[in-house]
């Protein structure tokens, strides 16, 4: 009974008129998801997560996406429904929302194990950066350097995209490749900096957008 309640009252809060109300109740989710069992969680929870996902306002959706990368949150779910939801909104319009999104997956990389990350998080990474839309390719810029962290074998294909969004035809797309240049090559081997991120770097810093330049010149100092 007390699941039901739980989930019903959630529910009900969520369909407030007020959007404080309905972001307090989203940030109740941890206490929600400690009165249900597993299986409640994975079927009847995160169908809802998806519904309001579907149709709610941008603050709602900027409190699910920053809830779902709590470390809690995540000891409590299935990792695959936590991707799914952010995969959702790391492709949102909202800027705001999409940051947050990729600001909890990379909390979720961090608390996944490296098969996990190379089994699940590493095709999520790939498919955003292959979207048809620029949001879900401006999601994925941010991603990398967590994914590469442990990527193993996929080190090679996850170097070789950043490089791609980097030099895309989409100004917003290589603005979001600039801004993360320096930090991915914290995390990639010497060799490959001197023989691919350099020149990269070389390129966008005479990019014919100022942001873009901008960008890549505050790369440079962790590159």
């Amino acid at each position: 009974m007390e699941e039901i309640n739980a989930l019903e009252l959630l529910k009900e809060e969520l369909n407030a008129d007020e959007v404080h109300l309905k972001v307090n109740a989203i940030h109740r989710m941890k206490t929600v998801m400690m009165s249900m069992n597993p299986d409640n969680i994975k079927n009847d929870l995160f169908k809802f997560i998806y519904h309001l996902i579907d149709i709610e306002c941008d603050e709602v959706l900027f409190a699910i996406a920053e809830e779902m990368g709590k470390t809690d949150i995540f000891h409590l779910a299935d990792v695959n429904q936590l991707l799914e939801a952010l995969e959702k909104l790391a492709g949102s319009d909202e800027t705001v929302v999409r940051e947050q999104a990729s600001l909890s997956l990379r909390n979720i990389c961090i608390n996944m194990d490296e098969s996990d990350v190379q089994d699940i998080f590493i095709p999520l990474v790939l498919k955003l950066a292959s979207s048809d839309w620029f949001p879900g390719r401006v999601s994925a810029s941010s991603l990398f350097c967590k994914a590469y962290e442990k990527g193993g074998s996929h080190k090679e294909e996850l170097r070789k995209k950043f490089l791609e969004l980097c030099n895309e035809d989409t100004p917003i797309v290589r603005r979001a490749g600039s801004k993360m240049l320096g930090e991915f090559a914290t995390h990639v081997e010497k060799t490959h900096v001197i023989q691919e991120i350099l020149p990269c770097f070389r390129k966008l810093a005479q990019d014919e957008q100022d942001q873009i330049r901008l960008l890549c010149i505050e790369s440079l100092i962790p590159l």
